[in-house]
């Protein structure tokens, strides 16, 4: 089957671009960031979507932030600060401007006001994820449902374990 291209939403800032990947609830992500690139596979509504972007300058990956709830985001923070005149090197028709985050210089003022609200955005270490660089849905863990205790089997009740805790923690 013929990977599809999904719309990739852009806006920056002098010192960040914020990229959205334009697919609902999408499953099965594969993500890989590297200073100069992103690659991204994923299934939404039944239909396989990938793409590899060259971004116009470098990234600061370790600084970057996303996050792959109902639409995927990226923060991307730029190496040098500066006005990028596109996202990628090449002229890509799937990538669009992001109106609604996008600032022009003369809003400067306006812009103060209008930060990106970056909450919801974890951040890029993917080495974290396991995996090496590469984020993969599949790979996490699920829960176990049925715990391997039994609940009560603890000697000392939850209260009485916090409490000592807390007794540690104020040694130090």
């Amino acid at each position: 089957v013929m990977a599809l291209t999904p719309d990739v939403l852009w806006a920056q800032r002098p010192d960040g671009v914020f990229l959205t990947i334009d697919l609902n609830e999408a499953q099965d992500i594969k993500v890989s960031l590297d200073s100069e690139k992103l690659s991204f596979s994923g299934k939404a509504a039944g239909n396989h979507y990938e793409f590899t972007l060259d971004f116009f300058a470098p990234i600061v990956k370790e600084e970057s932030k996303w996050s792959p709830k109902r639409l995927i985001e990226f923060y991307l923070k730029k190496e040098s600060e500066g006005t990028w005149t596109s996202l990628s090197k090449k002229k890509l028709p799937w990538v669009k401007v992001d109106w609604k985050r996008w600032q022009d210089s003369d809003d400067e003022e306006e812009g103060k006001n209008n930060q990106w609200n970056l909450d919801g955005l974890g951040d890029m270490n993917f080495g974290d994820m396991g995996g090496g660089e590469e984020y993969d849905s599949d790979d996490e863990e699920l829960p176990d449902l049925d715990p391997a205790e039994p609940l009560g089997s603890a000697d000392v009740p939850p209260e009485e374990a916090r409490k000592e805790k807390v007794d540690t923690d104020s040694l130090d």
